[in-house]
This record gives structure tokens, sequence and C-alpha cells, in this order.
């Protein structure tokens, strides 16, 4: 920049006072030109229309037209000029190049209207009859102190321009001439001026860019030569540290790219200048569109705008917590820290700011379901404890003599006891199960088998309520999964199937082997599932109908090991139910061939 400026600086200067004076100089010789051309053909025009005036007006007065005819032929070959003779009312007496008979009414024409009033006229215009640019002087014609006609002179206005364009280019030749002279003097001086100059800024150019050269070759004695090798050793000095710091800023940004937690820096002015993908993705930010814009515009949080400020105010990191309200709900734990700068720095007293986002959604959905998963626990086995302890109070306090009834509250507390023991069972199972134990036991199992002999099981209890159990009889078909698991899986969906069924109902377990996967269904014709409930069912502890999962003797921990046993097959669940129109739980295997059993 600086190299150039310095060449081209000068010259620009002598070039512009070289070109404007030469312009200029030319232009206005051209235009004086022009003007005497003008001014002569103009005056030969005048002279030829006076010297026809009194023969004109003997031709109108004796109308001897003929002879003027002949006469301004002769004369208009003799001078290249055109002449005319016209009435006073636009007739066309006479003309030297055209037939007078085929002319139309000049009437019209600018200049034989001027030359009627004052007694000549001028005017430089296209002619209609000759189709060409002409030039024209009238004067007017009196016989005896009344206008009779004009008599009108023109000439073709190409003669005017052949002649221009021939002093034109005489002229332009001379100025292209002077410029190339006076631009190449200028130049040639003002480059052997400058060249040193030149040089060494073009080394400095190469520095600021990082790039090493050998040291230019300054001619001897050059009092800038020792500058040039001085901006030689400083380049390569910077070029090494620019290529230190390019790699340790290419490998922080590998690292912040490549994390799981946000991270946004912003100005002094609140605004983003770095944003990684993760952060990206949080907030569905686009680096291209919102680098440079305010955060405060750009993500729309009264809290991390509030943490941005104090950050800045404080030599701690500064926390803090917010929620999103995107289509999934975002839990994130963000810190703040103040971008450390020299006190002497401008930005000193208003700082960037890092703030690191962390994803604490999964965290805060486990904390939930802690607490959930205590609550209820505390809860289900605090039933059947108050049942059990209410059963031993009544006991001791005499009841235990009543023969009626001592043994009814003896029963209940079996009873409880055998439901506690339940559940402590099915804790127990989902425990081993989140936990990966006992489920790794796998092998080809006959899953038409198991059904079968889950059938059988629940024959008794489905009596009871005059429930059918119907199976569709199918020849063998295998699953790849662990045989105790499968028959859990069965034994709760069964005996779900019967405890919410009415009697006098269906129950029905379907297997269907097909091309690349294992169908099994057990359906029922009980109460169904409204549509509300069925997203949240494998939860623990959940319950459509608290009251009646109780009286019915259930832990409400069944349909959880189902979901896990399944999850841990490689298997899938599927639930399809409407209220009052009975359920239908269908679990998805992949088929296994026969020759691996």
């Amino acid at each position: 920049m600086w190299s150039t400026r310095l060449f081209w600086k000068p010259f620009t200067y002598f070039s512009l006072l070289i070109i404007l004076s030469s312009v200029i100089g030319g232009a206005t010789t051209i235009r004086w030109q022009q003007e005497q051309i003008i001014r002569q053909l103009e005056l030969r025009l005048r002279n030829t229309a006076i010297a026809l005036q009194s023969p004109a007006e003997e031709a109108l007065a004796h109308q001897d037209i003929e002879d003027f005819q002949s006469v301004i032929q002769t004369m208009a070959s003799q001078i290249n000029t055109r002449i005319t003779l016209v009435g006073k009312q636009g007739q066309v007496f006479a003309d030297s190049h055209k037939d007078p008979q085929q002319l139309d009414n000049h009437g019209d024409r600018p200049e034989l209207i001027t030359a009627l009033k004052t007694g000549n006229g001028s005017s430089k215009r296209f002619s209609d009859s000759l189709g060409i640019e002409m030039l024209y002087i009238a004067y007017r014609i009196e016989h005896q102190g009344t206008t009779v006609g004009c008599v009108r002179a023109a000439v073709n206005t190409q003669q005017i321009s052949d002649q221009v364009a021939d002093i034109q280019f005489k002229i332009a030749t001379l100025v292209l001439i002077i410029i190339v002279g006076g631009l190449s003097i200028a130049g040639i001086g003002i480059s052997k001026m400058t060249q040193p100059v030149v040089h060494l800024i073009e080394e400095a150019r190469e520095l600021t860019s990082g790039q090493i050269k050998k040291p230019r070759n300054l001619s001897k004695g050059n009092e800038f030569d020792e500058l040039g090798q001085t901006l030689n050793n400083l380049s390569k000095t910077l070029s090494k540290r620019m290529r230190q710091l390019e790699r340790n800023h290419n490998e922080l940004l590998v690292v912040l790219e490549g994390m799981k937690e946000g991270v946004i820096a912003v100005d002094g002015s609140d605004c983003i200048r770095f944003a990684n993908e993760a952060v990206c993705r949080m907030f569905s930010l686009d680096v291209k569109r919102d680098e440079g814009r305010p955060i405060w515009e750009v993500l729309r949080n009264q809290m991390i705008e509030t943490t941005v400020h104090k950050a800045r105010k404080s030599d701690e990191p500064f926390h803090g917590k917010i929620e999103l309200l995107t289509p999934h709900e975002l839990h994130l734990s963000l810190s703040a820290s103040a971008i450390p700068s020299s006190s002497h720095s401008s930005s000193s007293k208003n700082p960037g700011v890092i703030i690191v986002f962390h994803d604490i959604t999964e965290i805060h959905r486990l904390e939930n379901m802690r607490r959930d998963f205590v609550a209820n626990v505390s809860h289900e086995l605090k039933t059947p404890l108050a049942s059990i302890q209410a059963f031993a109070e009544t006991l001791i306090d005499g009841a235990i003599h009543d023969d009626d009834n001592n043994m009814l509250f003896l029963t209940r507390i079996v009873e409880q006891s055998d439901r506690l023991n339940l559940l402590i069972q099915d804790l127990l199972s989902i425990a081993r199960l989140e936990s990966g134990e006992n489920v790794t036991d796998f092998a080809s199992v006959d899953l038409t088998e198991i059904a079968q002999r889950c059938l059988n099981d629940h024959q008794s209890h489905a009596a009871k309520k005059n429930i059918t159990l119907v199976s569709n009889q199918i020849d063998s078909v295998w699953v790849f999964a662990e045989a105790d698991g499968l028959t859990q899986i069965l034994d709760n969906l069964v005996d779900n199937a019967l405890k919410y069924t009415p009697e006098d109902g269906t129950v029905s377990v379907n297997i269907q082997a097909e091309s690349r996967a294992v169908r099994l269904q057990v359906t029922d014709t009980g109460i169904g599932i409204p549509a509300d409930h069925q997203d949240r069912i494998f939860e623990r502890f959940y319950r459509v109908d608290k009251a009646r999962s109780r009286q019915l003797g259930g832990t409400g921990l069944g349909l959880a090991i189902v979901k896990h046993l399944v999850n841990a097959f490689g298997a899938e669940v599927d639930v399809i139910s409407a209220a009052d129109q009975g359920t239908t739980f269908q679990i998805t295997f992949p088929l296994v061939d026969d020759g691996d059993a």
C-alpha cells in the first residue's frame, strides 16, 4: 500500500497536470478552429445570398424564373452550395439541387420565417428533401418596397465536420504525443527517486503477511540497505511466532468445537464474538448470521444478560441455572467469567465475558425421578406396613382371644406381608435390570413353548373370573433372549390382562413370525388405557387408576420390569389401547433361524 502511494501519488499529480493542460489546450484550439470554419462558411453563404438578391428580385418581378434557375445551378456547382428561390407564401420557384415542382411548401422553414420578418435568417437542421443536415442562410427580397420572397443559400454541414475532424485528429495526435512524453519523463524520474523506499516498503508488507524471503540486493552504499536487512531478520522472527500462534489457535478451536459444553464469548459491547457447535445446538444459533450481534438480541434470556453483567463486575466466576422452553425441555447450568485484560487497555473497564453452558437436563430428570421414586417407594411400603401394624396392634389389644376375628386379622397380616415381599422382589428386579445383571444368559429360546406354559400357569386365575385364555397354536418360534426374562415378561402382561379384564372376558396370546421379526401380542377385552396415560404406563409406580390397582394387588412395577427386559433383549414394546375397548401389548423381537436353536 505504502509503496504504491509513494510512487503513484506524485506521479498522479504530475500526470493530471500534464493531461489536463494538454487536453484543455487541445480542446480550446479545436473549438476555436471549429468556430472559425463555421464563421467563414456562414460569411460565404451570406455573401452568396446577398449577391443573388438583385437577380432574384428581377426574376420574381418579370417572372423570368427559368433564367434564374439556370444561373443558380451554374453558380451552385461552382461553389458547392445549394441555392433556393422561395415566394413569400412559401412556394419554391427555383432550386439548384431539386426540381421545384417536386418540393413541398417551405413556408414553415425557420430560416425563411425569420428572414421574412427581420430581413435575414439562419438555421442548422436536417433537410427533408435532401436527407442530410444543412446550414441555411436566407435573405428577404423586396420589390418596390414590398416583400416578394426570399433567396436562400445552404451548405452541407458534412463539410464542417470533415474540416473539424481533420483538425481534431492533428491536435489530438499532438496532445497524445505531449502526454505520453510527459508521463514517461515523470514516471522515470519518480521511479528513480522512490525505488529504494519502495523496496523497503515491499519487505515490510511481506513481514506483515509472515513471508520469509532472501534480503533484497540494494545498491552498495544505499542508506536503506541496513534497514532492509533488519526488516528481513524481523520478518523471520515474526513469521516463526505467527506459525506458532496459528497452531495454538487451531488447537484451541478443535478443543472448543469438540466440547459437549456450550461456549460463547462476548466483547465489551455484549456482542457475540465466538460460539462453538454445542452452544449453537442448544440455542439454535447460526454462527454466520449471529456473530457480531448483541447476545441479548440473539438469546433473549434475561438470566444470561444478568450473568454477563455480574461476571464483568466480579473477579470470580458467576454461576447460574436457566431453563429453555425448547420443543424438548432443556436445563442448563452456566458459568461466566470476565476475560482478563491489561490495565492499560481501553477495554479494561468493560471487558469481554466467556460463558460456559453445561447441559444438566438428564441430571435434572434423574433427580426428579429419584425424588419421585423415593416418594413412591415410601408410600408403597408405608401402606402394607401400616396395615400390618394396625392388625398386630388390634390382636395385642385383645383380639387375639376373639376366635371369630383373630384368624381374619392374621390372614390380613399374611396378605400384607406377601404384598410387601412382592414389592421388595420387584424393586430388586428393577435394580438388577438397571445395573445390567441377571440378563446375560442369552440363548435361542422357543417363544411358543414359554407362552403356552404361561397360559397354563394362569389357567386357574382365569377360571375364577370365567375369562377365556386363547393362544394361536403355531409351530416353534425362536427368539434370542433369556428364558426366565421372557417368562417374567409374559407373566406380568398376562397377569395384568387378567386383573383388568371383567368376568366373561377374553385374554389372548398371539405369536406371528414375519420375514425379519417375531411379534408377540397379549390382548385383553378389559377396561383399556386412555390415550393420555399410554406414554407413562412404563414408568415405575405409575398407575392409571391408583385405587383400582392397589385393590387388585399390583405393585406398579410390572410394566417397568417388562420395559427393562424388552430393552435388554434388543426388542421393542408398543401399546395399542383405548378406554373401555381393551388393550394390546405388542413386543417385536428380531427373528432367529431354527438352525440357531
